[in-house]
């Protein structure tokens, strides 16, 4: 039996937090949604509070996971290490265990070689704040890896196609990895929101790794 535990998700609103979100309550888990704005549709039973993560603190108390689920674009940009860091002191002061949504970048292509966002030039098509977004997610993993709290966390990167551009389709599946990408039969890195929500809480309701980063696609 899954003991149900109290999940606040920060940027509960977003592609992934949103499916997040949706996954917990469905599961039962109490679950607190944190975001600037309130989402036009809410999920039953779900808690929706307005706060802004990225230049105020939240409040997490008796909380058993803390999820960020946070974007670092527009005004965002450049804030999100720091939030997370104080995200993580939060986590571990009340005890609670920190997922974060991770970016693709930070995988590698192979065992013991280079995370591609060290290894690679983004290509000139690809948008100037994802390449921006993809350089402070890995500053937030080295951050986590670097670590000697003690702190539980959990970093979980999804494939390459994996936005509300691509939503994917609800497959039911998928696979996880550790910190070198998962790619299918024909080449191709992506999981749907779903099913990455879905891999996020069966991580949070049977841990399998902690302190670790993990990849999850198809």
């Amino acid at each position: 039996m899954v003991t149900q535990k109290k999940i606040i998700v920060v940027g509960g609103t977003g592609y992934a937090g949103s499916a997040i979100v949706k996954e917990a309550a469905k599961r039962g888990h109490s679950v607190t949604s944190v975001s600037r704005s309130t989402p036009a549709v809410t999920v039953d039973g779900v808690t929706y509070t307005i706060g802004d993560a990225m230049h105020d603190d939240i409040a997490v108390d008796e909380a058993d996971v803390v999820v960020g689920a946070l974007s670092p674009r527009g005004d965002n940009a450049g804030l999100l290490a720091k939030t997370y860091e104080r995200l993580a002191a939060q986590a571990q002061q009340v005890g609670a265990r920190l997922v974060l949504v991770g970016g693709f970048s930070c995988l590698r292509r192979e065992a013991g070689g280079p995370r591609m966002i060290e290894a690679e030039s983004f290509p000139p098509e690809v948008p100037r704040e994802v390449v921006l977004e993809a350089r402070e997610n890995m500053v937030v993993l080295t951050t986590l890896l670097a670590d000697t709290t003690g702190l539980d966390w959990l970093f979980v990167s999804p494939g390459m196609d994996f936005s509300a551009w691509m939503p994917g389709e609800d497959l039911g599946r998928y696979r996880v990895g550790g910190d070198v990408a998962l790619f299918d039969e024909q080449g191709k890195s992506a999981i749907s929101g779903i099913d990455y929500a879905r891999a996020v809480l069966d991580e949070i309701e049977k841990p399998t790794v902690r302190r670790a980063q993990i990849g999850v696609a198809y």
